[in-house]
């Protein structure tokens, strides 16, 4: 049934229209780590010219080294949908489920607005803010053991804000980015976690209840190449110590195609937990 919706979502966003691949943007990404683990995000940045831009999403990974693992792999299907009020703010609503697989399921939304300050101040120019705010529902079946809880199931409805802001000064690009849990509707036990976390600027996925993250992302644009580095921190809410997590790459641009490698690195600096994977994008306008 899983396999049936990917391929089901991924057609959609190939086949949603004929004209749709005249304005558009489709993307990949995807890391490959220790013990077969693998990661996928895509997605299809749809402008109706009208106002509208619709960008369906998918996202997936399998901790599991065998080659067909259902019970060992989650996926996540969204949909972002915008709309430009004037040349200086566009509003904005998400939508995203996880359905149940490793003992997790999850639904989730968000609203929120993106702001054009201004098209250039000294070396600063094409600046961009953007604000969200999020609720999204987990369901856990399992503790972090994989066994099944005697109630049933744990529920947590986690509340919260996400703010990116990016900028250009000549060939650099400037990127931050902020998550914020405000509030859980109840404490997470310690012997449960969940199964996805997005960290901002990474396309490999963590395990828990994350409470905070920030990052940051440099890069630097020529004609044929884009070398780029991130750094991002990161909390979760039965620690108080920070996670830290680093990528490092570089872009290739053949006209409307730009394809990319490099490597992602959780936790540099402690060598027992560290977890390094493999990346790689690609990425086509219409």
């Amino acid at each position: 049934m899983v396999m049936r919706l990917k391929t089901a979502f991924i057609s959609l966003i190939l086949l949603i229209c004929p004209c749709a691949l005249c304005y558009g943007q489709l993307s990949f990404s995807g890391v490959n780590g220790e013990r077969g683990y693998a990661a996928l995000r895509a997605y299809y940045r749809l402008d109706l010219d009208n106002g509208f831009v619709i960008t369906p999403m998918y996202g997936y990974y399998r901790m599991s080294d065998k080659e067909i693992d259902e019970a060992g792999s989650t996926s996540r299907y969204g949909v972002e949908v915008s709309y430009e009020l004037n040349d200086s703010w566009r509003v904005l609503a998400e939508g995203m489920w996880q359905p149940q697989a490793v003992g997790y399921q999850a639904v989730g939304y968000a609203a929120g607005v993106s702001w054009v300050p201004f098209y250039r101040w000294g070396i600063l120019k094409n600046p961009l803010l953007t604000g969200y705010a999020e609720q999204t529902r987990y369901r856990t079946y399992v503790d972090k053991q994989g066994n099944e809880l005697p109630g049933g199931s744990f529920r947590e409805v986690e509340t919260g804000a996400h703010v990116e802001a990016s900028a250009d000064a000549g060939n650099w690009n400037l990127k931050a980015a902020w998550h914020k849990v405000i509030e859980y509707s109840s404490k997470p036990p310690h012997d449960l976690t969940f199964s996805w976390a997005n960290i901002p600027f990474m396309t490999a996925v963590v395990q828990g209840f994350v409470k905070e993250a920030a990052a940051v992302r440099v890069s630097y644009r020529t004609e044929f190449f884009t070398p780029y580095a991130s750094l991002a921190r990161y909390r979760y809410n039965e620690l108080s110590d920070t996670a830290a997590a680093v990528s490092a790459g570089i872009h290739l641009h053949l006209g409307e195609l730009s394809l990319a490698g490099g490597v992602e690195v959780f936790e540099p600096r402690r060598e027992d937990n560290r977890k390094t994977y493999s990346s790689m994008s690609a990425e086509v306008a219409f």
